[in-house]
């Protein structure tokens, strides 16, 4: 499967790039600095440029199946980035699209101390977040956002689907390696085409 990976370089896009190509996936990489990754495959091909650049976006989906999101910097980019991946999207593909969010965005799932703690700390974050979710779920496209706990640096395990009658917090956590083999499951699951779905560890 040819994959276009978006915040290939952060903590989290990193182990999925790495398990993609160890499950034999192409996989193209839009970093904003080249030096960033310093992953070296021959399956990985690494595109140098901004999310929220078009002409940058649709050079690195050229060819791509499934394109995986784990966009997550501070900062007004979620929503930008996402007009340009659906833009590009709609116009030369892919149509499958799994995106990166956080749990603080899913605000019908959180407890109630959570939801204050996080809106008190995370309310830029949460509004930028919403209004690129927002922009996805309008598309058209087949769309999965995926919403995390807590991320840690732990080891792989095995991550587990939130039941949507199961509130979390802030003391749920999950790791990013669980998190990016979730990413990759649902890049070809089809039960979770146009879902959004809490995960935990």
């Amino acid at each position: 499967m040819n994959l276009t990976v978006l915040g290939a370089a952060g903590a989290t896009g990193t182990p999925l790039v790495e398990q993609a190509l160890a499950a034999d996936h192409q996989v193209t990489a839009l970093v904003r600095s080249q030096g960033r990754l310093t992953i070296t495959n021959p399956n990985l091909h690494v595109v140098q440029g901004d999310a929220t650049d078009r002409a940058a976006v649709s050079q690195a989906m050229k060819g791509a199946d499934v394109l995986i999101s784990t966009l997550g910097a501070p900062g007004p980019v979620m929503a930008e980035a996402t007009r340009a991946i659906v833009a590009v999207a709609a116009q030369e593909g892919p149509r499958r699209i799994v995106m990166l969010s956080s749990f603080a965005v899913a605000r019908d799932r959180l407890t109630p101390a959570s939801k204050l703690l996080t809106r008190i700390a995370m309310g830029s974050q949460i509004k930028d977040k919403t209004a690129g979710e927002e922009a996805l779920r309008a598309s058209g496209l087949d769309w999965t956002i995926v919403y995390p706990t807590k991320l840690t640096n732990g080891p792989k395990s095995e991550p587990r689907v939130v039941p949507e009658t199961e509130k979390v917090g802030v003391s749920d956590t999950i790791s990013r390696a669980d998190v990016a083999s979730f990413l990759l499951q649902a890049a070809t699951d089809a039960a979770y085409s146009r879902r959004a779905v809490v995960i935990t560890g």
